[in-house]
């Protein structure tokens, strides 16, 4: 993402645990727990997370171990909270972000962009990274359950910000593949670049994998997707069409 050495920081969805590693974006690191961010602990949660066992993390604590990683972030390098989602605890985030702005430090955000509360992030960061899984609505509703107005709507406000986005496509066959889901991602995409005066805009292509298929096993739960893979031509349709509308095409 062109931000350098990054701390990365998973935000659990309430009453769920993350991890949070430190690396290089995108490289493989060593996991650690860390659960929920709390400005007002219970005497119970301060008692269990001194013992060890972590059912939240102190405000301080975490702004205070993002600070003591800074001689590492070099070229732009900041922190990068991830999830989970990420919007779910989007007001304790800001906070953090402005915090991390007055010592210099660079903020991200990896987000699906479905929920409302993702605007109070937006400003709040340096670099954003945003999902658009499928430019139709109803499909996108259908299998995920999103909203494609509220997706959109958190773009288009990024955007007007002139602040860098990168949109990641999780390519899947036989979900948003082929000339016609091309055309509308450009479509979309194209409106989008309308809406900004900078050229802060990126879109990266993932191709469908299973590297989460043995977290569904371990869990007891059915892997229920098949064929999801797809061709070299698959991805050469969508990425000519990007293209050919000089839309930025970028891999991390």
């Amino acid at each position: 993402q062109a931000c350098g050495i990054q701390d990365e920081f998973f935000i659990p969805q309430k009453k769920h645990h993350a991890q949070y590693h430190q690396g290089q974006q995108g490289k493989g690191v060593q996991p650690h727990n860390v659960p929920l961010i709390t400005q007002r602990p219970s005497a119970k949660a301060v008692k269990t997370a001194k013992q060890g066992k972590r059912n939240v993390i102190l405000f301080e604590e975490l702004f205070q171990e993002v600070c003591s990683c800074k001689m590492m972030f070099l070229e732009n390098g900041g922190v990068t909270f991830t999830g989970g989602e990420v919007s779910l605890q989007a007001e304790n985030v800001v906070k953090l972000c402005s915090l991390l702005k007055q010592e210099g430090i660079s903020t991200c955000i990896e987000t699906n962009a479905s929920l409302k509360q993702t605007q109070l992030l937006i400003p709040a960061v340096d670099y954003m990274i945003a999902d658009f899984k499928s430019p139709d609505g109803e499909l996108l509703k259908t299998v995920t359950g999103a909203d494609i107005e509220i997706i959109k709507e958190n773009l288009i406000s990024r955007v007007k910000l002139n602040k860098p986005l990168l949109i990641r496509i999780p390519l899947i066959n036989g979900f948003n593949t082929g000339a016609e889901n091309a055309k509308k991602f450009a479509e979309f995409f194209c409106s989008l670049q309308k809406e900004s005066s900078s050229q802060e805009i990126f879109i990266e292509i993932l191709t469908y994998h299973e590297f989460g298929k043995d977290k569904y096993e371990k869990a007891n739960m059915t892997y229920t997707f098949s064929d999801g893979f797809v061709t070299a031509e698959q991805v050469n349709i969508l990425k000519k069409e990007l293209q050919k509308h000089n839309l930025k095409i970028i891999k991390t």
